[in-house]
């Protein structure tokens, strides 16, 4: 599970360069994406001609424990929700600005994080 550090630079981008918001969540998908396969969903979607192989992203979404993240360029910058979801149903929808998003974000994985380690070693305890 990767810490703040890996998080540090695409939310930097993120913040400092509204204008080129597509490249940054480029950035921050990609790194998501590599840092927590399983639990990330990335949506792009083709720009340009019929020929171009040019594609951008639509959505970035985490499911992590009971909350479920969510990330969708807007024409003003970017739309923010966290979710808590319980057995599929969604009770509460917030919405968040990208700094306090990216901050959830990096604490939820840190509590998924703990919570995998201390199931891991309940296990092997428990096979031991």
């Amino acid at each position: 599970m990767p810490g703040d550090e890996s998080l540090n630079l695409p939310a930097a981008e993120l913040r400092a360069d509204q204008s080129e918001l597509t490249m940054s969540l480029e950035v921050l998908a990609s790194t998501l994406e590599q840092a927590l396969p399983q639990l990330v969903t990335v949506e792009r979607r083709k720009v340009g001609g019929f020929r171009s192989k040019r594609r951008v992203v639509q959505r970035v979404a985490l499911a992590l424990g009971d909350e479920q993240f969510e990330l969708r360029p807007t024409p003003q910058g970017a739309s923010c929700t966290r979710h808590k979801v319980v057995r599929g149903i969604t009770l509460s929808r917030e919405q968040l600005t990208m700094a306090d998003w990216l901050a959830a974000v990096s604490a939820a994985v840190r509590s998924n994080a703990e919570i995998s380690e201390r199931d891991r070693a309940a296990l092997g305890e428990l096979l031991a």
